[in-house]
Order: structure tokens, then C-alpha cells, then sequence
């Protein structure tokens, strides 16, 4: 079974903030949320805090291409500059279609 590549992309994205600077990582995704909002074809960008002291971040993009504009734009390099040196290992992220 495979996944159509047009329509919406749903991606989930868990940061890994040091704990010694929780406060910082989540200023600095707070900081990103409304520029990445505006961007052309974000149709939800929804920061968490999980339990486990992650920031979960649940992302919908209108496209792929849409997806890949954010992934180059400024907006998300003002979130990856904030959280420079905050982090403890690299994001994981999943990228995801509806099967129908």
C-alpha cells in the first residue's frame, strides 16, 4: 500500500531541549510559531510540551512543496537559530500522507 504524494503533509517533529534551558527552547519555538504560520500553505503548526520534557511539534502542510519552502525558509531558521546550543540530540521527524 502506498501513500498518494499530492494533498496535505502531516509531519511531527520532537525537539530534545536540555532541561537545564526548557525555558529557552520553548521562548525560542514561541518565538517562530507566527512566522511560520504565515508561511504559504501552513495549515497547522501546533507546539507541545510533552510529558517527557520534549517539545512535540504537529505540523500540516497544504503540499510537499509547501513543506519544502518551510524546510528553506527563514521562519524556520529563526526557530533553528533560537534553539542553537539548547537541544541535547537532533529533531526527529516524521513526514506523513493520508493513505486515502
Amino acid at each position: 500500500m502506498t501513500a498518494g504524494s499530492a494533498g496535505p503533509v502531516v509531519v511531527s517533529a520532537r525537539l530534545h531541549p536540555d532541561p537545564a534551558h526548557l525555558d529557552a527552547a520553548v521562548a525560542a519555538v514561541l518565538a517562530a510559531v507566527a512566522g511560520i504560520r504565515a508561511e504559504e500553505g501552513c495549515e497547522q503548526y501546533d507546539p507541545h510540551l510533552a510529558d517527557d520534557g520534549s517539545i512535540l511539534v504537529v505540523e500540516r502542510w497544504s503540499s510537499r512543496e509547501a513543506l519544502a519552502a518551510h524546510s528553506a525558509g527563514a521562519p524556520v531558521q529563526v526557530l533553528r537559530n533560537g534553539l542553537h546550543g539548547l537541544t541535547t540530540a537532533a529533531p526527529e521527524v516524521t513526514v506523513a500522507v493520508a493513505l486515502d
